[in-house]
């Protein structure tokens, strides 16, 4: 059998994995957010995230985020990358 070129995670690991995270987003006293910035770090938008911030599939592992709607759009530009934040701005995923 040759060597694997990926990881593969169970699906216990992801489901674990996954509840630590949205715990994380959702562990401040609000609802957290995504930041969208462009290569010059430049904020592009701020997005709010439900409270809590999503759902973990227990028979897959699946994280799905849940935005109630509308953003706050700081400058236009392109967007490079995003920030997954808990209501405080501490930023747990970049």
């Amino acid at each position: 059998m040759p060597a694997p070129a990926s990881a593969t995670y169970s699906v216990a690991a992801l489901v674990a994995a996954h509840t630590a995270f949205r715990d994380l987003i959702d562990g401040g006293a609000g609802a957290g957010f995504i930041r969208i910035r462009s290569t010059a770090d430049v904020l592009l938008a701020q997005i709010p995230l439900s409270d809590p911030c999503g759902t973990v599939n227990g028979a897959t592992g699946q994280l799905t985020f849940s935005i109630p709607g509308g953003d706050t759009v700081s400058t236009s530009g392109s967007a490079a990358y995003g920030e997954f934040c808990d209501s405080s701005g501490a930023v747990h995923l970049s």
